[in-house]
């Protein structure tokens, strides 16, 4: 599925990701992170691009959204409960973290911003499962032949993720 977002959401991607890296004092070679090598603005543009694709769910399922809107994993980034997973890959895989909450839709969204194809979705209950178990890294990899596709999320019974919080 492909789904695009506006000029608009663009830059307010890239100066939530500008006050996000200024206030918390990120580096592109912070601890919690993989991809320690590139150079600090191309941290801000990874941290912008992330925060797009994360609008361009929300924009297919018609909610609300504003980057960073939550400052660790104690909400989720779209809906009741959708992590949002980017990369910039046309081919690229579902990445799971420790961080990432059991309870949750883990949604994989490829490409580059203003176009993103939105791949497909899994609990994040079963990524976290031994056989997706990285290798060499403490994370979980889902390729996207073990994904669901995005259309099958609101019939599933995983689709109150979808649903708004009350507070939002």
């Amino acid at each position: 599925m492909i789904t695009r977002i506006t000029r608009e959401q663009e830059w307010a991607c890239i100066e939530a990701a500008m006050t996000k890296i200024k206030r918390r004092g990120f580096e592109p070679n912070h601890k919690s992170r993989v991809e320690r090598d590139m150079t600090f603005m191309d941290f801000v543009a990874q941290t912008a691009e992330a925060y797009a694709a994360e609008w361009a769910v929300a924009n297919y399922y018609g909610l609300p959204y504003q980057p960073d809107q939550s400052e660790s994993k104690e909400r989720a980034d779209v809906g009741e409960a959708i992590e949002v997973k980017w990369s910039r890959h046309p081919a690229g895989n579902l990445w799971i973290g420790h961080s990432d909450r059991e309870d949750d839709v883990a949604v994989l969204v490829a490409g580059r911003t203003p176009l993103f194809t939105i791949v497909g979705w899994i609990p994040v209950s079963i990524a976290k499962r031994d056989k997706y178990r990285h290798s060499t890294q403490d994370k979980w990899i889902v390729s996207q032949i073990n994904l669901q596709p995005i259309e099958t999320l609101e019939r599933s019974s995983f689709a109150s993720a979808i649903r708004l919080m009350s507070n939002v």
